[in-house]
């Protein structure tokens, strides 16, 4: 039997309108610490040792004319290596010299590769795509080669790396001091080139869609800027000003990871604007994401193309973390914060009762604390505890509607045995072909969509508020939602039903004011009476939704019959 929810005729909910310590001058960066292999640890705080202590157990690779090319780290956990021309080899300084960056790179690799098929053969490990060892030329490329210091690092300093890019191929350092760190398995994001990041999307194009309003009035999509074969990712672009409006794809990271500075939304959108920018200027564009968004969030995010225009944003969000910080809760809104944000989500429902609880708790504040040192998944708590070494951070939010907007039921039943019913397609829709029985295997009955609006900013927030609740957000894996895959192009990332939604705040304009040097320089203010609204109508998940809908009979039930229905109907799962 397919069950769904439907609306009650009036129900009073309301629809509110990664890292690099590279030297890139104008991309805003979180950094972190890199990660750590058997041989080599590249901490910022590590017990000094010696040179040679650094290349124990090493492979010797003699490529010819008495060159040794020294490799460590082939089988460490996360596919870090360390390789260089050995010193001292007893090939001439002539022969030394001629070993390139690219040369080494592409004998590590070959390595690489060999321990991989040993691997496939001895230990039967699965290899998912060839895409996941690249090349010596995409690992450049990809940014997953860095250039180390060997004396400052033997000393501890790990601040002397520099990230390689193809134009350092052909180089030959001095390898008497001189090593690369290859990261020949690099994280990979592979739906970033699923979309054309010099286009607009295409559901601007669409009724009920995607919009951008801007001051009243809906934005003009230029039509050099319509997509062809790949939807694009801009909502709306001010060049005065300096800001874009992106639809971000979830499965990939705001910013650079250490292994990859290719398929991130900085990386990825600034090539497109160099691209569009080529004849007016060599510069390399500005771009900086004033807020981070994380990597499986998707929709609607802020990117500043001029300095002023980050500035402004940070300050704004500056001003809203000062005032949460001085011990009293104040909830975010547009007016102190400068950015208004609506996220979707589509959650789990284990209880059908649940549907009715979570209704009830529209727009009403929900509060919990979190332990933002404690690891992923963090610890969410409804009460503070007294006496604790925790460090707890105050977390409020609200629930603005439950179920979807675009239909007339709250929640759709994935619980089924039968693979030729819509409860079934729904579920493997959602969760992947790999699972015969997704739903049951992760004791989810229903999936309800809802709109949530945060009051507060605080670590995985919305994923571990909900998930406090009950109602873990699907494909989240670490906080009990499962794990979503999406296969496209022999590439498959993982994916989480989260969206921003809904984004608006003041358009700033442009004013003067004097330094202390007497000079005038030019600044954005904010201006109260011009707005920006954007809004996504549609997510990823929508369309699964609707087909259920569609295909399946209309039922009204309400929660005093459903357990009985559904004990009914899974009697023999």
């Amino acid at each position: 039997m397919t069950g769904r929810h439907q609306k009650p005729a009036s129900n009073g909910n309301s629809n509110s309108s990664n890292d690099s310590s590279g030297n890139d001058k104008h991309h805003h960066h979180h950094h972190r610490r890199d990660r750590s292999n058997s041989h080599h640890h590249h901490e910022s705080h590590r017990k000094p040792q010696s040179k040679s202590d650094l290349w124990k157990g090493s492979i010797n690779k003699d490529i010819g004319n008495s060159i040794i090319v020294q490799m460590v780290g082939m089988e460490s956990a996360n596919h870090t290596v360390y390789a260089r021309v050995d010193p001292d080899c007893a090939a001439s300084p002539e022969s030394l010299a001629s070993i390139s960056i690219g040369k080494v790179i592409e004998i590590m690799v070959d390595e690489g590769w060999r321990h991989v098929v040993k691997d496939i053969l001895e230990k039967h490990v699965h290899v998912e795509t060839a895409d996941s060892y690249p090349k010596a030329g995409e690992l450049l490329q990809l940014g997953a080669v860095w250039l180390v210091n060997e004396t400052a690092y033997a000393a501890g300093d790990s601040a002397h790396a520099r990230r390689l890019s193809p134009k350092d191929e052909n180089d030959t350092p001095d390898w008497k001091d001189m090593t690369l760190r290859v990261h020949y398995v690099p994280d990979r994001f592979f739906v970033a080139h699923e979309f054309d990041w010099t286009k607009y999307c295409k559901g601007l194009l669409l009724d009920n869609c995607t919009s951008a309003i801007i001051n009243g009035r809906k934005a003009h999509v230029p039509m050099t800027g319509l997509p062809d074969e790949k939807d694009g990712v801009i909502v709306y672009e001010d060049y005065d000003i300096g800001f874009a409006v992106l639809n971000k794809p979830g499965g990939m990271p705001s910013h650079s990871t250490i292994s990859n500075h290719a398929e991130d939304v900085i990386s990825m959108f600034a090539a497109a604007l160099k691209q569009r920018r080529i004849g007016t200027s060599t510069e390399h564009p500005f771009l900086s994401l004033p807020l981070r968004v994380e990597p499986e969030m998707h929709g609607l995010i802020v990117a500043a193309t001029k300095k002023e225009f980050c500035t402004f944003m940070t300050k704004q969000l500056e001003s809203t973390s000062a005032s949460e910080s001085d011990g009293v809760t104040h909830p975010t809104t547009s007016s102190n914060a400068g950015e208004f944000k609506t996220y979707r989500c589509l959650v789990c429902i284990r209880d059908p009762n649940d549907i009715d609880r979570i209704e009830k708790m529209v727009n009403r504040t929900i509060e919990h604390y979190v332990d933002v040192r404690s690891p992923t998944p963090k610890t969410f708590v409804r009460n503070k505890p007294k006496a604790s070494n925790h460090e707890w951070q105050h977390c409020l939010m609200k629930i603005t509607s439950v179920g979807s907007q675009a239909s007339n039921f709250r929640a759709a039943c994935v619980m089924s045995k039968y693979s030729d019913s819509n409860d079934f397609t729904l579920a493997h829709r959602l969760w992947g072909p790999n699972m015969e029985h997704p739903a049951e295997d992760l004791g989810v009955q229903y999936v309800m969509q809802i709109d949530v609006q945060l009051l507060t900013k605080c670590p995985h927030q919305i994923r571990g508020q909900l998930a406090a609740l009950g109602i873990p957000i699907v494909g989240d894996a670490p906080y009990g939602g499962g794990t979503c895959e999406m296969r496209m192009h022999r590439h498959m990332w993982r994916r989480m039903a989260v969206q921003i939604c809904h984004l608006e705040f003041s358009l700033p304009k442009w004013d003067e004011e004097t330094e202390h040097t007497g000079e005038k320089k030019r600044v954005l203010v904010n201006d109260d009476e011009k707005k920006c609204v954007f809004h996504l109508n549609t997510a990823w998940w929508s369309d699964y939704l609707l087909d259920y809908e569609r295909y399946s009979p209309v039922t009204t039930l309400d929660t005093t019959n459903v357990q009985q229905v559904l004990d009914v109907n899974c009697m023999s799962l």
